[in-house]
Order: C-alpha cells, then sequence, then structure tokens
C-alpha cells in the first residue's frame, strides 16, 4: 500500500499503510524481535503523511517513533545507521517550518553518526553525503558562518562524486552543488566560484528533459549566474544567454504559476541591464511591461507588493530620464509612494522604497525647480542612510545619494554647512571605493566637485589643487592608452574640452564630466596665478608610481593604531615613521619597477595592496595590567625596549614582541605604551578605534600571567576573564593564541589559531559564559543586545566609566567619552543608544538599583542577568489548540484589526531624557499591603485584564481612598516587535498569532503617572511576572504609546 502510494499518490493508499503498521505494531510489543522493524515502518507511513498534509502532530508522533526505534538499534546494530538517518530527516522536517536551530544541530550530529558507518563504497552513502550537506546549507543560511557553507560544498563535491554521469540523481546533485559555490560567490565575490556555479548549472539543465519540474529554477539560477558574469566582465554574450534563459524559464511559468512573478522580475531586469548598455528604449519599454505584469501577481494587500512598486517605479524613472515626459516621472513618485507605504518603519523593503522616492522626487526638483522636493529628497536619504548601518552593502550609495542632495542645496542656498557636509559625506564615499573599484572614478568627481564649489566660495587655493588630484585620478582609470596619464601645459586644458566634447555621445557614461571639470580647475588656477608653470602638469611615470602607493599606504594605514613597535628593533615608531621605513625597503623598489612595467592595471593594483597590507601586519597583546607597566613616556626617548633595565611590564613587553616575531610579525602593538593617555584626543580616538584594531590584527597574543603550564588549573581560574576590556579583546580577534606565565603556548597546542582548538575554543566559551559560535565568529552591532550585555555581568574596571565604554566596540557604537561623567551616566548613555538603535525591549527587564537619571533604565550592568522563564516552550499540538480556542473566542475583524494596530505602533527610542514606550497598557484599581518586611513592602495588585499578582518594592504605594479617582498606577507590557517577524500573510491569521503571543505570561514593568502626564518607572525587587486573565478580552486591551523619564 506504501508502494502504491508513493507511485499513485492516493491518499487512502497511505492511509490503510499507517493502519496496517499500527496494527501490526500491536502484535510486537516490547522486547519483540521484530518490534523495531514495526516502529520504523509506522513511522516512514506517518513521515509520509505529514509530508503531504503539513499536520505537525504527525511529524512529532513520526519522530517519538524513529527515537523509540533507535533505542533499539545500539552501537553496532546493523539498522543502527538507517534508524540515525530517519530520524535526522524528521528533526530537519521539523526544524524547516519552525526554525529551532536545536532540531538541526540534532540532525547534523545524527547525519554525522550516520555517515560514519556508512562507508566508501556503501550504498546509502551517497545520500548521506547529501542529506548532511542539506543540513549544513541550512546552518549557513541561518548563521552565515562560511565554515558551514564550505563543508556543505564539500560534502556534496563527495556525494557528486557517487553519482557518475547517467545516474538518475546526478541532476539534482550537480544544481544543489551549483546554488551552494553560488552563495559563497555573493560571499566572497570570487570569479572562480561564479564560473564554477554557471558550469554546474549549465550541467544540471542538459541533465533535465522537457517537463521536468527543476528545470525552471534551474534556468532561472543560470540566467542570474551569467548576469552576475557580466556585471563582472561586461560580456554582452552573457547577458544575452541570461535574457534568453529568462525567456525560456517565463514560458515554463504560465498565469497563476508560484514562480511567475519571480521569472518576470529576472528577466526585466535583464532587459534593464541591456537598455543601460545600449541605450534600446525597446528594452526599457518591455521592461516596464514586464514589471506591469509582474505587479498584477501582486495585488493590493499581497505583502510582496511594494518590490513590484519599487521595480516599475524605477522603469518609470529611466524612461523619463530616456524622453523628459514629465507624466513618467509623476507615474514614478506615486508608485514609489505606494510602495513605501506598504512599508513602515521597521519593514524589511522600507530603504529601496526610500532610495527610489528620494531619486525621483530629486529628478522633480531637477526639471522643476521646486525646492520642497529637494528637501523631502534629502530627508528621505537620511532615512535610507540611517538603515545603512556601517558594514551594510548599500551604504556608500547612500551616502552618495545623501551628499549630492546636499551639494544640491549648498548650490541653491549657498548655505555652508550644506557644502562641509557634503564633502564629509563624499569622503566616506570615496573609503568604500579603493583603488581598483569601479564606481571610484565617479566617487572622485563627486568630491572633486565639491572641493571646486568650496573653491569658488572660500577662495583656498588649497581645495583648488585637491579638486585637480581628484579629477586627474579619477580621469586616469579611463585611459585613452596608458593609465598614466599627464597634463602638459594651457593647450591641454583646451584639449581637455574638446575630448570631453567628442566622447560625450560614446564611451564610458562617467568619462566627459571629468575631462570637463579638470579643464575648468586648470583654467582657474591658471587665471589665478598667471604663472603658465601652474599649468605644467607633466610629471614622470615615477613620481606618479610613487604618488600610487604612498596614497595606498595612507589607505592601509587608516584602520591600524598610529604607533607600533618594531619587534625586530624593539624601537617605537609612528606612521610618518613607519612609512619611512617601507620606502627605503625592497619591497617599495620592487613595486616602484612593477608599476613603470604594467600591463594588468587591475591586477598590479590589487598585488601592490596585498604587498603593502603584508609588510604593515601587526600583532596585538591582550594581558591583565600589572603594577609596574611601562607607560609611552617611559620608553619614547629610551631607544630599543631590548636595551632598556629590566623590570616586571619591560619583561613582558620584551616577550611579546619576541613572540610576535617568532611568528612573523614585523609590528606589535600594546595598549600599556603605544597610547598617548595624556593626550584626551588620542585617548578618546584610541578607545574608540580599539575593537577595530584587534578586529583587524593579523594575531592577538593572550598572556595569561595566572595560568601555569604545569597546572592543573583551567582557563575559567585566570583573573584576565573577569576585567572588562578584555571582553572585547576575547571578541574582536579573528586569530589568537593563548600563552601561559612562562611564555609557553596554553596546553602546548600546535594549532595556527586557539579560537580553531575545538578543545580551547569549549574552555574559552565556558570561561567566559559565552557560546562559542560568537567567539570563532563575533560581529559588533545590534543582535542578541541582552546576551552581550550579560557577557560584561561577571567584569571589572579600575575606572568606573569603563564598564560601559569598553562595550562600544562590541555594539558598533562611536559615541564620546567623557571620563569623570561617573560610571551612572557613562551607562546610562550607553543603554540609551543601544535600547533606540536596537529597539530591543529586553533592555528594560531588570532587577536592581534604578539610575538616578533614568527611571527605566539600572545604575550597574550587573543587573542583567539571565530573564526568568517564564513558561514552558509551546509545542506544535498546544499551538494547533490555542489556534482553535482563540478562532472561537475572538472574531476574525477583532484579530485582523489587532494586527493593524501593533504594525502602526512606532519603535521603543529615547529623546534626550525621555522613552517613549509602545506598550499594552493593563491600569492598576486595588493596591492592598500585604506585609513590610525591614524595607520591602509586598502589595496584593489587581489591574484591568491580568490575573492578581503580588509585587515587593521598596517605594510605598498610594491606596485607594476615593473610588471615583483611579490610582496613578498601571502595568505595562512593552511592545515588541519581534513578535511580528514570524507572522502569517493574512492579516486575520496574523492578529491570531498575535492573541497567542499576547495570551502568554510576560514581564510587566510598573508605572506611576506624574502631574504633567508622564510615567516613572517604579522599581520592583523582584520580576513581575503576571498572566492576562481572559484571552477573549486581550483584543481590546488598551494600547498606547507613552513617554517616561
Amino acid at each position: 500500500m506504501k508502494s502504491r502510494y508513493k507511485s499513485q499518490g492516493g491518499s487512502g493508499d497511505l492511509e490503510e499503510a499507517i493502519s496496517l503498521s499500527q496494527q501490526a505494531l500491536e502484535l510486537h510489543p516490547v522486547g519483540h524481535t521484530n518490534r523495531s522493524l514495526s516502529l520504523c515502518n509506522l513511522a516512514n507511513c506517518i513521515q509520509s503523511r505529514y509530508e503531504s498534509q503539513g499536520v505537525l502532530g504527525d511529524l512529532e508522533e513520526a519522530i517519538s517513533l524513529h527515537q523509540q526505534a533507535l533505542g533499539l538499534h545500539p552501537v553496532g546494530h546493523p539498522h543502527r545507521s538507517s534508524s540515525l538517518f530517519n530520524l535526522a530527516s524528521c528533526m530537519k522536517s521539523r526544524y524547516q517550518p519552525q526554525g529551532a536551530l536545536e532540531d538541526l544541530e540534532k540532525a547534523i550530529f545524527l547525519l554525522q553518526q550516520a555517515l560514519k558507518l556508512y562507508p566508501v563504497g556503501h550504498p546509502n552513502r551517497s545520500s548521506s553525503l547529501f542529506s548532511l550537506a542539506n543540513c549544513m546549507e541550512s546552518r549557513y543560511k541561518s548563521q552565515r558562518a562560511l565554515e558551514d557553507l564550505e563543508e556543505a560544498i564539500s560534502l556534496y563535491q563527495q556525494a557528486l562524486e557517487l553519482q557518475p554521469a547517467g545516474h538518475p540523481e546526478r541532476s539534482s546533485f550537480l544544481g544543489t552543488l551549483a546554488n551552494c559555490i553560488q552563495y559563497r560567490y555573493w560571499s566572497q565575490k570570487t570569479l572562480r566560484d561564479l564560473e564554477d556555479a554557471i558550469s554546474l548549472h549549465q550541467q544540471a539543465l542538459q541533465l533535465y528533459p522537457v517537463g521536468h519540474p527543476n528545470k525552471s529554477s534551474t534556468l532561472l539560477n543560470l540566467a542570474e549566474c551569467l548576469q552576475y558574469r557580466y556585471q563582472s566582465q561586461g560580456t554582452i554574450g552573457d547577458l544575452e544567454d541570461a535574457i534568453s534563459l529568462s525567456q525560456q524559464a517565463l514560458k515554463l511559468h504560465p498565469v497563476g504559476h508560484p514562480k511567475r512573478s519571480s521569472s518576470l522580475i529576472k528577466f526585466a531586469n535583464c532587459m534593464i541591464f541591456r537598455y543601460h548598455l545600449q541605450g534600446a528604449l525597446g528594452d526599457l519599454e518591455e521592461a516596464i511591461s514586464l514589471n506591469q505584469l509582474a505587479l498584477e501577481c501582486h495585488p493590493v494587500g499581497d505583502p510582496d507588493r511594494s518590490p513590484s512598486l519599487v521595480n516599475l517605479g524605477n522603469c518609470m524613472k529611466y524612461r523619463y530620464e530616456a524622453q523628459g515626459t514629465l507624466g513618467d516621472l509623476d507615474e514614478a513618485i506615486s508608485l514609489s509612494q505606494q510602495a513605501l507605504e506598504l512599508c513602515p518603519i521597521g519593514h524589511q523593503n522600507r530603504s529601496p522604497s526610500l532610495v527610489i522616492l528620494a531619486s525621483c522626487t530629486k529628478s522633480r526638483y531637477l526639471s522643476q525647480g521646486k525646492f520642497g522636493d529637494l528637501e523631502e529628497a534629502i530627508s528621505l536619504n537620511q532615512e535610507a542612510l540611517e538603515l545603512h548601518p556601517v558594514g551594510h552593502p548599500s551604504r556608500a550609495p547612500s551616502l552618495c545619494n545623501l551628499a549630492n542632495c546636499i551639494h544640491s542645496r549648498y548650490m541653491s542656498k549657498g548655505a555652508l554647512g550644506d557644502l562641509e557636509e557634503a564633502i564629509s559625506l563624499h569622503q566616506q564615499v570615496l573609503e568604500f571605493h579603493p583603488v581598483g573599484h569601479p564606481i571610484r572614478p565617479s566617487s572622485l568627481h563627486n568630491l572633486a566637485n565639491c572641493m571646486k564649489s568650496r573653491y569658488e566660495s572660500q577662495g583656498a587655493l588649497g581645495d583648488l589643487e585637491e579638486a585637480i588630484s581628484l579629477l586627474q585620478q579619477a580621469l586616469k582609470l579611463y585611459p585613452v592608452g596608458h593609465p598614466n596619464r599627464a597634463f602638459a601645459d594651457l593647450d591641454e586644458a583646451i584639449s581637455l574640452n574638446q575630448q570631453a566634447l567628442e566622447l560625450f555621445p560614446v564611451g564610458h557614461l562617467d568619462r566627459s564630466s571629468p575631462l570637463a571639470s579638470l579643464a575648468n580647475c586648470m583654467q582657474c588656477k591658471y587665471e589665478l596665478q598667471g604663472a603658465l608653470g601652474n599649468l605644467e602638469e607633466a610629471i614622470s611615470l615615477n613620481e606618479q608610481a610613487n604618488q600610487l602607493i604612498n596614497n595606498l599606504i595612507q589607505d592601509t594605514l587608516h584602520n591600524i593604531p598610529p604607533r607600533l613597535i618594531q619587534t625586530h628593533s624593539g624601537i617605537l615608531l609612528v606612521q610618518d615613521e613607519m612609512v619611512a621605513q617601507f620606502q627605503a625597503s625592497a619591497e617599495y623598489q620592487t613595486l616602484v619597477t612593477l608599476l613603470q612595467r604594467v600591463n594588468d592595471w587591475h591586477s598590479t593594483i590589487n598585488h601592490m595592496q596585498m604587498t603593502i597590507a603584508s609588510y604593515f601586519q601587526y600583532a596585538t597583546l591582550s594581558h591583565r595590567w600589572g603594577s609596574n607597566e611601562l607607560l609611552l613616556e617611559d620608553i619614547l626617548h629610551n631607544g630599543s625596549i631590548y636595551d632598556m633595565p629590566p623590570i616586571d611590564g619591560l619583561t613582558k613587553l620584551q616577550k611579546f614582541c619576541h613572540t610576535v616575531a617568532h611568528h612573523g610579525y614585523s609590528w606589535a602593538w600594546s595598549d600599556t605604551c603605544c597610547i598617548n593617555k595624556k593626550n584626551s584626543v588620542e585617548l578618546q580616538k584610541a578607545i574608540g578605534s580599539m575593537f577595530l584594531w584587534y578586529q583587524q590584527s593579523a594575531l592577538t597574543i593572550v598572556y595569561l600571567a595566572d595560568i601555569s603550564s604545569t597546572s592543573l588549573m583551567t582557563l575559567s581560574g585566570s583573573v584576565w576573564f573577569t576585567r572588562g576590556w578584555t571582553l572585547q579583546e576575547l571578541l574582536a580577534p579573528q586569530t589568537m593564541l593563548l600563552y601561559t606565565e612562562n611564555w609557553s603556548l596554553y596546553m602546548n597546542s600546535t594549532a595556527n589559531n586557539h579560537k580553531q582548538d575545538p578543545h580551547i575554543l569549549n574552555q574559552l566559551a565556558q570561561a567566559a559564559g559565552i557560546p562559542p559560535k560568537h567567539l570563532s565568529n563575533f560581529k559588533a552591532g545590534m543582535d542578541s543586545t541582552r546576551s552581550r550585555l550579560q557577557w560584561a555581568v561577571r567584569r571589572q574596571t579600575t575606572v568606573l566609566e569603563d564598564i560601559a565604554y569598553s562595550l562600544h566596540g562590541i555594539f558598533n557604537l562611536h559615541m564620546p567619552v567623557l571620563y569623570g561623567e561617573g560610571k551612572e551616566k557613562a551607562l546610562w548613555r550607553l543603554l540609551k543608544e543601544i535600547l533606540s538603535q536596537s529597539h530591543d525591549i529586553s533592555v528594560l527587564h531588570w532587577v536592581g538599583e534604578q539610575s538616578s537619571i533614568h527611571s527605566c533604565l539600572p545604575s550597574d550592568i550587573q543587573v542583567y542577568q539571565p530573564l526568568p522563564k517564564v513558561q514552558p516552550d509551546p509545542t506544535p499540538i498546544s499551538i494547533q489548540k490555542s489556534m482553535s480556542r482563540l478562532q472561537q473566542l475572538v472574531s476574525a475583524d477583532s484579530a485582523s484589526r489587532l494586527y493593524d494596530i501593533v504594525t502602526n505602533l512606532p519603535q521603543a527610542r529615547f529623546t534626550d531624557y525621555t522613552l517613549t514606550l509602545p506598550c499594552i497598557v493593563h491600569r492598576i484599581h486595588v493596591v492592598k499591603l500585604r506585609r513590610t518586611y525591614m524595607d520591602h513592602h509586598t502589595y496584593d495588585v489587581q489591574a484591568v485584564g491580568l490575573r492578581p499578582v503580588q509585587i515587593i518594592t521598596t517605594e510605598q504605594l498610594d491606596k485607594a481612598t476615593d473610588p471615583t479617582k483611579p490610582l496613578p498606577y498601571v502595568l505595562i507590557r512593552p511592545w515588541d516587535r519581534q513578535l511580528l517577524s514570524c507572522l502569517e500573510e493574512d492579516h486575520v491569521m496574523a492578529g491570531y498569532n498575535v492573541l497567542m503571543e499576547l495570551e502568554k505570561p510576560f514581564i510587566a514593568l510598573m508605572l506611576r503617572r506624574l502631574p504633567e502626564g508622564e510615567y516613572r518607572r517604579i522599581c520592583a525587587s523582584r520580576h513581575i511576572i503576571v498572566r492576562p486573565d481572559d484571552p477573549a478580552r486581550i483584543v481590546n486591551s488598551e494600547i498606547a504609546t507613552l513617554d517616561i523619564i
């Protein structure tokens, strides 16, 4: 019956197979030799029903049965491998809808065990490799750990080798391997990966016959890869092939097909690329038509409607730019506005909607001169920039868009503040576009225009010199012949204008503008000084080479400490001295010679960057400060540290430098003597940069002075794990080696990186209380904010404010360091910024001493202990029961209305000293003192919509004396927008999901309303855990945004 079901798909056959398997199991009680086989048969049938109908109860039952079967197959049993494989398959299936990482980890563990039982040559080895690879791929998609992707690729490759030509599953193996390699290309932008992905997709496509279900997705994937290769190499044949493949895929996705929309969009994108390349309006018209059809696939109310609106809006803007029809621009603006309305604050698609609308309003300003359009464009670009923090791939375009708008406002209004801001923004853009980047010429040109504007306003010749330099660099990137191009005299300035005019119709889109602007700048300089010599710009090739190399050196030195110790000489050098050392080296002269003979400009620049970066690689020291550490002034005028009389701190510094030199690095940095702590400006910059310095270091040496190489003491006993600054020194470095008190490697480990030694990594995790994944692949930012605060709870600093300052880098915050402000204010500023940027309300859940600055924040970081678990994790069955019960108690309209209300709530944020907090408000109507012990009062409290609760606080609460006058107290549930991240597309189902969350117990905050209408938090002596009394009343809860001081 099971086989017939697999062949014909009749659900009746599967139900009968389940019934028969259940009867068979009943005949095989515990202890029967065939019980394990019956368990497996029944589990497989129920798993098939889950795959057909999606009922989670079936999956849970299949897991339970497979677990029982595995229990009957101990190590050495011939059927253990299949039981491991079957259970892993179910765990992976449960991970997919629920996203519980522990299910995926369990599946990986089971498959790894099963794979060990399938040696090379075993018929089931291929499927085990494939399944394990699929799990590793899923973990990569969840956590973005590159090592998971590498392992998935390796496993897929092994599986593919076991599927020779002609094997029926070879095509699907080729496709999955191609997808993984494509992911690696997206991550690392290695052209070889892109070539491999294309080759594999092509092989898979050849094996799919007409009508195969995977043929269309492979066509689209291959088209996408070819489009990437076209963007990278500019080969028009790749773009034409991508268009052809997209057309074929679209034919396989007729009207009504779920993938029709994505086919239309990808086809349209290819047509846009060809339009930009060739300028054929027919391509643009077809792209518009395709995007209109895609929009029809997403009617009003569809969650994917906003991207389609953005795509069509972009096309209409392109047509406006080509033909100048204002109707197209107005339609582009209308489409962009509709897209933005569908993407409230916090929506993942808000950013592209902001960008296109800003671009369109800027275009309308340029066309009609309405200053309001320019102001709107600036406002939209500012919001878009906030959504693209440092590290975001779209930050550079956002900076450029905003800079151009602000420069336009300067040109209109003449406010120098706008010009300075535009220059600053363009300078940041240029940092994102190093030598060799395709966008660098336009970035140079934009900055040059701003510098020229400042020269025209203020007359500073230095600004004009810089504008000329920038434009010369831009022009050299679009060579006529050799990449190094010089300018000789005033006639050259005239010639440049002529060339710009000639190049305007053809060639690079940006070339003509730098030529014309450069000529104008050179003419201005000539008129200012009246000397023809000022126009003699023909410099030697050697001078150009030196300048270019020096620019690359400065780019490299930008993110490293300003002082380093040269390890072989022991001398402390500043960056200018380091550069002089390099310029006198053989490596430098080799680069100069290489540049004079260059043929492949791009690869030469890359080689130069790698050579320079390698020369300036440095190692950092992480340690517990001792009592006799050497400071900057101790070694500044004493020559080499190796020649100074030995004291405790010096010995440690000397050993550190010797160790760094032993590992092959010429430069070393220690926080003891490489910072001028008497210079407040330098100290502030160093504290703000320290996380980056450790992150950029080639190696971090951790010296554990209290760990003996011979003792049995573990890492947990070292004071290094109790200090505040060492937290970022543990997290930031990519490569770390631990040394004991006699400067021997910890545990005599021969690993090149102790973060990659599993045993030491687990010890580090245990000692620090931090999961291993964060130690080996830490990203600064706002993810898991409460966990990051908890990591600092056990740590202390000598200077009280440092407990807050030492966390700036971990949260990727750039805030002023104000020694003398006190620990409480430093912590308040940190937590205020964390909450305002992350909107993570868990920052508000603490028990302890209240800050004197704001009632909702603590005075000490020690309060961030793990939160109590308010209820067990729900099971799929309990979720289904809760959903059914709520659907009976609450109407669909009420559920949908609740969803609409909560999705429009603002994010929690601080404005000066006021916290604006969206929340669900439960007004307290009964406060009764139960007892007082010492200075702690226990009150019985009743609030609207909640079950009675006891609250313990040191504050004395008012009792209700006048029944007509409400009490000034409320219990609130701060609204957490993360509850919306996994909701259904349907507003009704989304509303029921919200109700399911709101009926659970939660940690409440107690507030007192002040006469001015603001609120102040009442500090409780323990977490206030409350439970709603009636789920049916939750839908009518009071939802408000309160101002708390």
